[in-house]
This record gives structure tokens, sequence and C-alpha cells, in this order.
């Protein structure tokens, strides 16, 4: 089973990088079930598990009885960053009037005390292990996934005061990751990392993540709360 899934995520990831390279254009028939398996050496099952993943992550569509292409993709939607005024808000919100405004929101993790993990406890400048409060919220707009946002907060005392400082970077997403976000695991999401330690008030990171095919993060240091 481990070799398998190891195959099929190989496959993918060569079909995927094709894709983004343009060697597989908007509107091309990807090759056959039958030549995919003699190019990668690979069985029907792992050839017909990468392409699922491709489908389900949007870039490929299957049309029935006409083989499998390459999928139009509509630019990613933008969301801006904003310092906003109710620490409860998102860091980061759509570009566009209303719809920045993410009025559906879902506790995916409530709030628990948990002993720091390291990243968090380095991020904050404490020792390993302090308790700290998590909660995980996912951001929806009409009806859809848009961020999903891991705050981790100090349960008592202060660390020491800092600017507030912000960190955008990519990694595969996890399993659950992936779930909350209507995704696939293994798919692009973009992190943005914001570390606050203030003079007053409970120091924490807050981390939001999205798909990187729907969306871009846009950070702009010094965003006025609200604006």
């Amino acid at each position: 089973m481990a070799r398998r899934t190891t195959a099929y995520r190989r496959v993918a990831q060569d079909l995927r990088d094709q894709i983004s390279d343009g060697r597989l254009k908007p509107g091309d028939r990807i090759p056959s079930l039958t030549a995919l398996q003699e190019t990668y050496g690979s069985s029907d099952t792992v050839i017909l598990e990468a392409r699922k993943v491709l489908v389900a992550e949007g870039l490929l569509v299957a049309r029935t009885g006409d083989g499998t292409y390459v999928r139009d993709r509509p630019e990613p939607l933008r969301l801006l960053y904003r310092q906003p005024e109710d620490r409860e808000q998102p860091l980061f919100r759509l570009e566009v009037g209303e719809a920045g405004l993410f009025p559906d929101v879902v506790v995916v993790e409530p709030e628990e005390s948990i002993p720091a993990p390291a990243a968090v406890a380095a991020a904050l400048g404490v020792r390993n292990g302090r308790r700290v409060k998590r909660v995980v919220r996912l951001f929806r707009h009409e009806g859809a996934a848009v961020q999903l946002v891991t705050v981790h907060a100090l349960a008592s005392g202060k660390a020491p005061a800092a600017e507030v400082a912000v960190e955008i970077s990519a990694r595969p997403a996890s399993d659950a990751e992936a779930r909350a976000l209507e995704g696939v695991v293994g798919q692009p999401v973009l992190v943005a990392t914001q570390v606050e330690r203030p003079e007053a008030g409970a120091a924490r990171v807050v981390e939001t993540l999205v798909l990187a095919e729907r969306f871009t993060l846009v950070y702009q240091p010094g965003a006025a709360a609200g604006s």
C-alpha cells in the first residue's frame, strides 16, 4: 500500500509539473490511460488515482467518452492583509467590497489549552511547553471555504514585546487542512504566519492557510485596521 501511495503521488506530481511549466497547456488532452501506464511503468490503479487527485485539485477535467483535459483556470482571488480591530477577525480579507466580511465562520477546533509547539514557543520567545490557548477557525464565503486560521495565544503572563512580524510561505496541505479547505491532501497551500508580541494584551501566533490555486495572499505592511 505504501509503495502504491508513493507511486500515484509521483505520477500526479510529474503531471502537475508539466501543467505548471506549460508542457501541458489549458485545453490539452493528457495521454491515454494505456500511454500513461507505459510512460510511468505503473498499474492502471496508480494512474487513475493520480488523475483523480489532479481532477480534485482543479487542474484536470474528465469528459465522459472524450478523455481528460487540462482545465482552464481562473486567476486566483486576492486576499489583502488588513490588521483588524477585532482579534477574532481574520488578518486577510477578500479584495472586493462586502466579500471581505466573511460572515460564515466555522470553529474547526474549539479553544483548548495545550503545551506550546516548539515553533510557536520560538516565535513568541518563551520556553518550550509553556501553556498556550489554541483555536482553529474556518472562514467561508458564499458557502465555499476560503481560509483556515489557527491561533496560538499565551494562556497567561507575557512574552517579550516586539513588533508584529508576518511571513508568507508555501507547502503541501495536510489531510486535515485539505479536508477543511475542500481540497486534497498534498495540494499546495499558502501560509501566512503573523507573530504578535504587544506591550499589552496576549502574545500570539496567527497562521492563515489558503489553497494556492484559488487565492493569493497580499501582505501590505502597515495596513490600517479595517481599511
